[in-house]
């Protein structure tokens, strides 16, 4: 089965990371490096490279449109569902369940699972996704920390994913304006070099999250078993559901429901870290997420790509 190969692969890569930490060659610092690698190098040329490579239409730009429609609405019923099923915890897990809930790890883990499932040409549209996500992370999600706290321009927009897309959107839009132009060798070699380092970084970084995190259940974590079951289940399956229902189609449809099946946000546990939250409880919940998603993320693959196929 094409999906569960490319979901194996990248896992056994997770693997890998596992246990460079378990044999003391991946420590936090870097673990911590890598990741800022994978955030401000690998991931936005991998964006900015996916424009490159697709002619912009009329077409393309609907199904842009179409997706970060999806993908709104989509943030909005997670959020509501959150906040509807999640309820009577401390403000620190209350934070840390809400937000697995409503954000997905549609960077470090969709990247490289829609680009190897269905290849670069979704990474366009996993990346207007990503923007749609970290519109919602710098909003809500710092609200679920801080509540009160004033919204700004700059958490917003000036982030590694909306950046990168808007480079993406300009590069593409400036060369099918003028066909003759084209991108330059110099800099499009290292740029795709770069991009071939966020999959196996990303999936080596979540690797060594996996090998630190206590994943022993305790006694009064039910709603940490509650939020992953949303997150895991019941947000795919009405991302699904809804697709059906409307008679969905295409490959932009494909790569968001690749990146609705994917586990909670690694941003739950660096939030957690960053506004005095419970970030051991944080790393607990998110690597359970990433364990149990092995199981979850070829069920959801393999029905999305029954429905809706290619």
């Amino acid at each position: 089965m094409p999906v569960a190969y490319r979901v194996a692969v990248l896992f056994l890569v997770m693997g890998a990371g596992f246990l460079a930490a378990k044999a003391r060659w991946l420590n936090a610092d870097g673990a911590k490096q890598m990741t800022s690698i994978v955030f401000y190098l690998a991931t936005p040329c991998v964006i900015i490279n996916s424009f490159l490579s697709v002619d912009v239409s009329p077409e393309l730009m609907g199904n842009i449109l179409k997706t970060a429609g999806f993908a709104f609405i989509l943030h909005l019923f997670a959020i509501l569902l959150s906040r509807i099923a999640i309820r009577k915890e401390s403000r620190e897990r209350l934070a840390i369940y809400r937000m697995c809930v409503t954000f997905s790890n549609c960077g470090y883990m969709g990247v490289p699972l829609a680009s190897g499932i269905l290849g670069e040409e979704s990474v366009v549209y996993v990346s207007v996704y990503i923007a749609v996500f970290n519109l919602f992370v710098w909003t809500y999600g710092i609200s679920l920390y801080r509540p009160g706290e004033k919204l700004t321009v700059k958490n917003m927009l000036l982030n590694p994913g909306v950046l990168s897309l808007g480079t993406g959107l300009l590069l593409a839009g400036l060369f099918a304006l003028n066909p003759q132009w084209s991108f330059p060798p110099l800099l499009g070699e290292p740029m795709e070099l770069l991009a071939s380092l966020n999959s196996p970084l990303a999936m080596i970084v979540l690797g060594y999250h996996l090998s630190v995190s206590p994943l022993r259940p305790r006694a009064g974590e039910g709603k940490l078993w509650l939020a992953l079951a949303l997150k895991l289940l019941a947000v795919p399956a009405a991302a699904l559901g809804v697709s059906v229902l409307l008679g969905l189609r295409g490959m932009w449809l494909s790569a968001a429901l690749v990146l609705t099946t994917t586990p909670c946000a690694t941003n739950v546990v660096l939030f957690a870290a960053r506004f005095e939250g419970d970030a051991p409880h944080a790393a607990k919940v998110v690597s359970l997420c990433t364990l149990l998603s092995l199981v979850t993320i070829p069920f959801f693959l393999g029905l999305s790509m029954a429905v809706n196929p290619l």
